[in-house]
């Protein structure tokens, strides 16, 4: 089972959160593990390969200026985690989360735990998968979409091998999605696939912006905003498993450190196509400003 599960949040006092939160959430994770299953943290704790989670940072606060976030008393606020694997699914339903305390601390200010979701009627950004059955609805169908709208929520960045990539690429993209299910799906698929991103996926449309994600003396360069996905003479059967993977992307996120807050994803297929107008050789690659793109 995949799981998604928000944390919702009251602030008991005021003050200016001056720091990115991805490594509070983080702390809180792994001592909330400590207290109901210390096995469970010294697992997740071991080895280099992905792990089974992504956390959010707080989410629900107002824009940053000059790098600060202030906070009133009373501000609602609320945090994500996802599993990927079924085991840790079921024990962060049964124990982690009946067991979180009242009142956490985040962002170096205490926040009282008014309720959890893990449903997507109960709040957006929760809900719940099987990587069995998402295999069976997306590779059999005959008619998969030729556009998908990625929305990337927190900063996302890629390894690179001189440092950080802060655009989403899109075969960077769809390798950071296909690495996490080749390691916690159920159903194997072509490893060729980040080669059919890189060689038959197009960049049609894009809103995204740099922010940078501060952490005492690390800082990483991510982008946050949409993007629009579109097919280039790609068979269907290629463009269902860009489709089962963009679904996935809910809960594994997109590049890296997304344990640590970054590349929290939601994808949107696009089923009628846009239609063209002007020059139709100019470049895929393309800023616009369409309300169906950007959401406005």
């Amino acid at each position: 089972m995949l799981l998604s599960a928000v944390i919702l949040l009251e602030a008991l006092e005021g003050g200016i959160i001056r720091r990115a939160t991805g490594r509070d959430v983080h702390g809180l994770w792994f001592d909330q593990w400590g207290r109901v299953a210390p096995a469970v943290a010294d697992r997740l704790h071991d080895g280099s390969a992905p792990r089974p989670f992504t956390l959010s940072p707080l989410m629900g606060l107002p824009a940053p200026r000059s790098g600060a976030r202030p906070v009133e008393p009373g501000r609602r606020a609320w945090l994500r985690v996802t599993t990927l694997d079924a085991s840790l699914s079921a024990r962060l339903e049964a124990e982690w989360l009946p067991r979180l305390p009242a009142i956490v601390s985040l962002g170096g200010l205490r926040w009282r735990v008014t309720g959890t979701a893990t449903t997507a009627d109960a709040h957006p950004w929760a809900g719940r998968g099987d990587t069995q059955q998402l295999a069976e609805r997306y590779l059999l169908d005959r008619s998969p979409p030729m556009r998908w709208r990625v929305t990337l929520a927190t900063p996302t960045a890629f390894h690179g091998a001189e440092g950080h990539i802060p655009f989403p690429l899109p075969n960077l993209l769809i390798g950071s999605w296909l690495r996490r299910w080749q390691l916690f799906g159920q159903v194997r698929l072509p490893e060729e696939t980040a080669i059919w991103a890189r060689r038959r996926l197009a960049v049609s449309a894009y809103t995204l912006k740099t922010v940078p994600v501060r952490e005492g003396r690390r800082t990483t360069i991510g982008c946050v905003g949409r993007m629009t996905l579109r097919a280039l003479r790609m068979k269907p059967g290629e463009r269902a498993v860009f489709s089962l993977l963009s679904a996935y992307a809910f809960w594994c996120g997109s590049g890296h450190r997304t344990t640590q807050g970054m590349g929290m994803t939601r994808v949107h297929p696009l089923i009628s196509p846009p239609r063209l107008q002007g020059n139709k050789s100019r470049s895929t690659m393309s800023v616009v400003s369409q309300r169906d793109d950007l959401g406005g």
